[in-house]
């Protein structure tokens, strides 16, 4: 199986969409700083607290170098900054992560990047999931998640819908 290491978004995307389980049958398990599951037990305007204690497959695991976490956490959240951390010591296969700025950094620390939609793609190749758009719609309607024109039309043509 895969490394995975995940920030926030991409679990709260998920399990909002009620296919947080998607994880689990794409990667087996996943990867989680403590800063990622505080951020997770937050509630939000538009979304509540998820407890990972509910979803066994998501494996709380601290980085081991808090001052490069503590570096990172100047240009990024402490979420961020503790997934590029932990997935560059554990030598992730990928790190799902959503924000652009910890995508770019993500990048350029030779790490795999992965999204929401990249996960929900995936699983749709996978045959786990029949449609992306309607998904794609509720995220961007029920959480205000934002996704670059672009950045849809490419998926949703790589899943030819």
């Amino acid at each position: 199986m895969a490394i995975v290491v995940s920030d926030t978004s991409p679990v709260r995307a998920l399990h909002h969409l009620g296919r947080i389980k998607l994880l689990e049958d794409l990667f087996g398990h996943v990867l989680v700083p403590p800063e990622v599951a505080e951020e997770l037990r937050r509630t939000g305007r538009r979304f509540g607290p998820i407890e990972l204690a509910h979803f066994p497959f998501l494996t709380i695991e601290s980085p081991q170098d808090q001052a490069r976490v503590q570096q990172l956490e100047a240009s990024l959240d402490s979420g961020e900054a503790a997934a590029i951390v932990l997935a560059l010591e554990c030598r992730a296969d990928y790190i799902l992560i959503d924000e652009r700025f910890g995508r770019r950094l993500a990048r350029e620390s030779g790490l795999t990047v992965v999204g929401a939609l990249g996960v929900l793609l995936l699983a749709k190749r996978r045959g786990l999931i029949p449609q992306l758009r309607p998904l794609i719609m509720r995220l961007q309607g029920e959480l205000d998640f934002y996704l670059s024109p672009g950045l849809v039309a490419g998926v949703l043509r790589d899943a030819n819908e």
